[in-house]
């Protein structure tokens, strides 16, 4: 059930007076193109920086490792901006370290993980492998994980390893992207970590709104089915059409977006970590937990 009466916040995080300015004073057309300019262009000069530090770093890993991360964490920041995502925190963000698990509805959404700079993100290895992007995605030190279910065992013992590092950890275990109206179930595979270290596990959601008059965040910010749903004869289960409702075709989906002036995503902190005596019942009870705070996208 959607929290209707929880007050939205009013101030975006870290949203520069410039962005905005632009955002609000540019007409339609010519915001799509600056952004359609910009976006790739900040893409390319972050790509040869990271291929500079590369070089200046040989045989020092860990400055590598660190610098690397700090020119990602960049790079993702003013690609939310550029693409003009303004992020909205509802509750208490966890102490450091944490296990967070939340909703996913779009990939745009790792534009605005930089709220959490202390996490590690587990994300699909074919979001660290796009063309000069990938380089900068591999930058932010995620954990990676295919579809296949024997990558899950050495996915639990990194997870594992980073919680006892005192590092915190990110996973979206839906496994895909999802409509804005639902949260699919969560899979208990990967929260095998918590158990194992004995960490509670906070939980969040997001849902995605857009200014009054636009279209809807489901016609122009998110985009589905997600392709990784195919079938071994690359067609989407009927399941998943039913979802989603009509195909998105991502060019004409990206131009909608980045004609938007704006878009907000609200992240709702729950109130207190979940403990459970095994990796299922612990899934169950931050899926029930997580419905309870969560609002459908509009």
């Amino acid at each position: 059930m959607p929290n209707s009466a929880l007050r939205e916040p009013d101030e975006p995080e870290e949203y520069p007076v410039a962005v905005r300015v632009f955002a609000e004073s540019f007409p339609q057309p010519l915001r799509v193109v600056v952004r359609a300019i910009a976006i790739p262009l900040w893409i390319l000069i972050c790509y040869l920086a990271m291929r500079v530090l590369h070089l200046a770093t040989i045989g020092r890993p860990e400055q590598r490792k660190s610098r690397a991360k700090k020119l990602s964490i960049r790079w993702q920041q003013t690609m939310r901006y550029l693409i003009g995502i303004r992020v909205f925190v509802r509750g208490k963000i966890p102490d450091h370290p944490f296990f967070l698990v939340g909703n996913h509805h779009t990939w745009i959404e790792i534009f605005c993980n930089n709220i959490l700079r202390t996490a590690r993100i587990v994300m699909m290895s074919e979001s660290a492998a796009f063309p000069f992007a990938g380089l900068l995605v591999r930058g932010l030190d995620p954990i990676t994980v295919d579809r296949k279910r024997t990558s899950v065992p050495m996915v639990v013992e990194e997870l594992v390893a980073t919680l006892r590092r005192g590092e915190s950890v990110r996973i979206a275990p839906e496994g895909a992207v999802t409509p804005g109206h639902m949260i699919r179930r969560y899979h208990a595979a990967l929260l095998e970590a918590a158990i194992v270290t004995g960490m509670p596990v906070h939980y969040v959601t997001v849902h995605w709104r857009t200014p009054e008059g636009c279209r809807p965040p489901s016609q122009s910010v998110m985009f589905g089915p997600d392709p990784q749903m195919r079938d071994e004869s690359g067609r989407f289960p009927p399941a998943e059409l039913e979802l989603w409702g009509p195909r998105r075709s991502f060019l004409p989906q990206m131009v909608r977006l980045l004609a938007l002036p704006h878009c907000d995503l609200v992240a709702r902190f729950g109130p207190e970590p979940l403990r459970a005596e095994d990796r299922v019942s612990l899934a169950k009870a931050l899926h029930a937990a997580s419905l309870k705070i969560f609002t459908p996208s509009a």
